[in-house]
């Protein structure tokens, strides 16, 4: 389960930072349309961040589990 919450973890920091960039971009360009369909999965991107990081959290061995 950790494996997987890294995974969704790093996945969302990349959706979120490529909309983030991409949707500026698109903005400055004039591609209004594209720019918005950007922005708009930035916060689908947050969520898989932070269902990762909750996942990790949640799963990772403590150290009173020894």
């Amino acid at each position: 389960m950790v494996l997987a919450g890294k995974i969704g973890l790093v996945l969302g920091l990349i959706i979120t930072v490529l909309s983030f960039i991409g949707g500026f971009s698109a903005m400055f360009m004039n591609y209004d349309q594209l720019a918005t369909l950007l922005f708009m999965v930035i916060p689908a991107g947050f969520v898989i961040t932070f269902a990762g990081l909750a996942t990790i959290v949640l799963f990772a061995p403590r150290e009173g589990n020894k």
